[in-house]
């Protein structure tokens, strides 16, 4: 018998985080149940619900993207058993540890069949082996203010231990519409390094782990022999306290698929707590967002941005956005051989990029961040990391310290907007004497402020001269009290460059190194 779930809830703000797609090994659907009979679903091309559940294929209007018909499922019957719950049709390769197939997709849509609340409606969606074997977990709850979302989590240390399980209300659902649910998980050999995404209506509401060490090590599944379980279907769950349903009350399901894959092209993290470490080397073609509040831990491992099949890779490789403090440690960021239209706005070409967020940016390696697959491009876009505030509002503080950056198109480290930024102990290299853009080291502009300490800028020269490269350049920079045009401070070492100082827009005469 597995544990019913205790209820801890917490909350988490989580931003959209994208990762590149995976090939298809295995498929079910999209089932949209229009070709099945009315009545309940077990036995219907591959569905299976033997207990005496409330659940039952019927006509429904009330959402267009449903079509005619949708799975009804209400909690006017429950129960603690597993194997005789409401089960998809399965994948023929499951996924799990020693299988061919790693990764496990799964999106479903949900709404309710009124406007109003139903009190003690609520629903258990799982990926599972069919027998109960629950891998993830969401809960949806039907309450007075919308359909909360609540997402399940296990840690587990070591064998023998009773497992924590940690619950996070996600999303709060309007009941006047449908829904998008969708569970990606990826499987890896070994303990505590599953990851589960979470998206609701597209947007990425939850990063955790699977339930693998609730299975490796809770005394409670001794007698199982602590075997993990594979995943090849969704469970729909009628567990804990009946409600009574109204006539043809619950949930509305339809578009269920599923899908299995060998493995995942997509940059994997493990995440204990609101740390992200990185699991591999890995390549992308979409920008990785850090949740705020997290630490994206590079662990070492590097992540190179690829041109997509049918676009071009745009934006920041690794991408943050406030009010709330991220770190980014530990992490070779880079791109590889990139052709795009030139874009030097917010959607132009960055290796790391902090939009209105504090933090931490340190002991990176930023390489390679060009536009060209023979570099020599002159888009005015390229920065290494860069830091701006588009809102304009308060920001907590950030500092960037101890990066390698070279080999970028336009600027090494640039603060931009209502920023104030401690800078130290950096090596920004530019492309030496070149002929197509005119490189900068450290930018400093758009009422941003910084301190600049022990870093080496050089290499930054334009040989053509109507534009000058810079060290460091400051434009139309300050705005902060005791601040002189944007610097407050200033020890660092600019050699080798075309102008090691340049200073534009707060009168041209002030030389921070005279």
């Amino acid at each position: 018998m597995k544990r019913s779930i205790p209820i801890l809830i917490t909350t988490a703000a989580l931003l959209s985080l994208s990762f590149a797609g995976v090939a298809r090994a295995d498929s079910q659907g999209p089932i949209t149940f229009e070709n099945y009979g009315l009545g309940s679903v077990n036995a219907q091309f591959g569905w299976s619900s033997t207990g005496t559940y409330d659940q039952s294929v019927v006509a429904q209007g009330r959402f267009a993207a449903f079509g005619t018909q949708s799975l009804r499922i209400s909690s006017a019957v429950t129960s603690g058993a597993f194997g005789d719950q409401t089960f998809s049709p399965g994948l023929s390769d499951p996924v799990g540890e020693g299988m061919t197939a790693r990764h496990f997709d799964a999106t479903f849509q949900i709404g309710t069949t009124q406007n109003g609340v139903q009190p003690g409606l609520h629903l258990n969606v799982s990926p599972d082996d069919g027998n109960g074997g629950r891998m993830s977990y969401l809960r949806f709850d039907d309450e007075t203010d919308g359909v909360h979302v609540y997402f399940d989590d296990v840690t587990d240390a070591s064998f023998g231990t009773v497992a924590i399980f940690n619950e996070t209300d996600i999303a709060t659902l309007d009941r006047t519409t449908a829904h998008t649910a969708r569970f990606s998980i990826g499987v890896y050999s070994g303990p505590a390094n599953d990851v589960v995404r979470v998206y609701i209506d597209g947007a990425l509401r939850a990063v955790g782990t699977t339930w693998e060490d609730y299975y490796r090590y809770d005394p409670e599944q001794s007698g199982s022999g602590n075997q993990i379980p594979v995943i090849d279907k969704l469970g729909f769950f009628e567990r804990g306290v009946a409600a009574s349903a109204a006539p043809d009350g619950g949930f509305l399901i339809d578009n269920v698929a599923l899908s299995s894959t060998a493995a995942t092209t997509a940059c994997e993290f493990s995440t204990p707590g609101t740390t992200m470490t990185l699991v591999a080397n890995c390549t992308t073609d979409q920008t990785i967002a850090v949740p705020n509040g997290f630490t994206l831990d590079g662990n070492g491992h590097s992540i190179i941005a690829i041109d997509p099949t049918g676009d071009h890779f745009r934006g920041a490789v690794i991408q943050a956005s406030g009010p709330a403090r991220t770190n980014v440690t530990g992490l070779t960021v880079s791109a590889s051989n990139l052709t795009d239209a030139c874009d030097a706005g917010p959607a132009g070409l960055r290796g790391i990029l902090f939009d209105g967020v504090g933090g931490t940016i340190s002991n990176n390696i930023v390489t390679d961040i060009e536009q060209g697959a023979n570099d020599g491009s002159g888009c005015q876009e390229g920065n290494g990391i860069e830091v701006r505030n588009t809102a304009g509002v308060a920001m907590p503080s950030l500092t960037i310290s101890g990066n390698t950056v070279n080999d970028y198109q336009k600027t090494g480290i640039l603060v931009r907007d209502k920023v104030s930024a401690v800078i130290s102990d950096n090596t920004v290299t530019g492309d030496q004497k070149i002929i197509y853009i005119a490189q900068n080291g450290i930018q400093v502009s758009y009422g941003a402020t910084a301190q600049l300490l022990s870093n080496v800028v050089t290499g930054n020269w334009y040989t053509p001269k109507s534009y000058v490269a810079c060290g460091l350049i400051l434009y139309k920079a300050g705005g902060v009290s005791g601040a002189k045009n944007g610097l407050s401070s200033l020890s660092s070492q600019f050699t080798g460059n075309e102008n090691d100082v340049c200073n534009y827009g707060k009168g041209g005469s002030y030389s921070p190194l005279g």
